[in-house]
């Protein structure tokens, strides 16, 4: 009996030196105390740091236990807006139509799309000394086969957005649907009436990238001007006869200083025709930079 009283206790005993459940998947989804995390540390292919995004160890296929209410502006704010390669629109509701078929093993959340939608995060999370190819189904040849997952490649090899006169002289409005959510009218319509597909930033960064194509490698787009800049930017307006246009929240966009119609496509005597087919397609051909640096 005696011996029965002494082990129940060394059993109680034992239970309450027991880490609590909580404390147990904390140190479990911990790194070890010999790595340091700070902003240059890369958390992705060590599986050492799930707990920067996970709150217990996730099952594929089941309950991820995301931080943040699964916001992956949170979970993926080291990428989230800010790559030079970023060149997809997120938390968009993808249309299935004939234009985009999206394979059923690209997970859709909410009914709209997600950084998870084409990478593969669960990889990302496991040790991989060698093969560190995040995007579903790859490695890939090159990046763009990646797209012709969902999009049709016929419909977009080959293709430049800013060729937009046909061999006859007549617009291509195929092509104007590729930005412009309707044909606007050319000779009449102001920027504040065109309507677009998407965000002017992404569907430029179909084709372009931004890092190392400017001055001083710096990326003007969501950049609101400063009160000394906006008196500039009017003067340039009045002075030249061309337009700048912003974003309806007042911030630059690729189409502020680039004009991406074809020469003739809009009349040439109204300021948005101006820089077509230019170097660079500056709106302010050869001193784009120093007008409004005033350098």
């Amino acid at each position: 009996m005696k011996i029965k009283v002494v082990v129940l206790i060394t059993l109680l005993l034992m239970g309450g030196c027991r880490p609590l459940p909580e404390e147990a998947v904390r140190k479990e989804l911990s790194p070890p105390e010999t790595v340091v995390l700070d902003e240059n540390t890369n958390i992705h292919y060590t599986g050492l740091f799930c707990g920067e995004c996970h709150t217990r160890t996730p099952v594929e296929g089941g309950d991820a236990y995301l931080k943040f209410n699964g916001d992956y502006g949170q979970l993926c704010r080291c990428h989230h807006g800010t790559s030079p390669g970023y060149c997809h629109p997120l938390e968009m509701k993808p249309e299935r139509d004939k234009q985009v078929n999206i394979p059923a093993g690209f997970p859709i959340e909410a009914g709209k799309m997600t950084c998870n939608t084409c990478h593969d995060v669960y990889r990302q999370c496991q040790k991989r000394l060698f093969e560190r190819q995040s995007l579903r189904g790859g490695p890939y040849p090159r990046k763009t086969d990646f797209c012709y997952n969902c999009h049709i490649k016929e419909k977009y090899t080959k293709l430049n957005a800013h060729l937009q006169i046909q061999k006859d002289g007549t617009l291509d409005v195929k092509t104007c649907l590729y930005c412009h959510g309707k044909k606007p009218d050319e000779k009449t319509a102001t920027y504040k009436e065109v309507t677009f597909v998407g965000d002017i930033k992404a569907l430029c960064r179909r084709c372009h990238l931004i890092e190392g194509n400017h001055s001083g490698n710096f990326d003007h787009t969501g950049v609101k001007p400063s009160a000394e800049a906006l008196k500039r930017m009017a003067a340039m307006i009045s002075t030249y006869q061309i337009i700048l246009p912003l974003t309806e929240d007042g911030k630059m966009t690729c189409i502020t200083c680039h004009n991406p119609h074809e020469k003739g496509v809009i009349p040439a005597d109204k300021p948005s025709a101006k820089g077509a087919d230019s170097k660079y397609r500056h709106r302010l051909p050869g001193k784009m930079c120093i007008e409004c640096h005033k350098m």
